[in-house]
């Protein structure tokens, strides 16, 4: 589940910002910081949720 929000977060944010008229190469940038900031924050989300009793 965490994988899949972060994959159609991380391709919002690259299709967005090609859109705004960036390169390619920046909105992959774009869209891969999107990424790996969602699957961290999920992932401390999850983690947070499991460890309270």
């Amino acid at each position: 589940m965490v994988l899949i929000g972060a994959v159609i977060v991380g391709a919002a944010a690259g299709l967005l910002a090609y859109a705004g008229g960036n390169n390619v190469p920046t909105a992959v940038l774009a869209g891969g910081s999107a990424f790996g900031a969602t699957v961290l924050l999920l992932l401390a989300l999850l983690n947070f949720a499991s460890s309270r009793p």
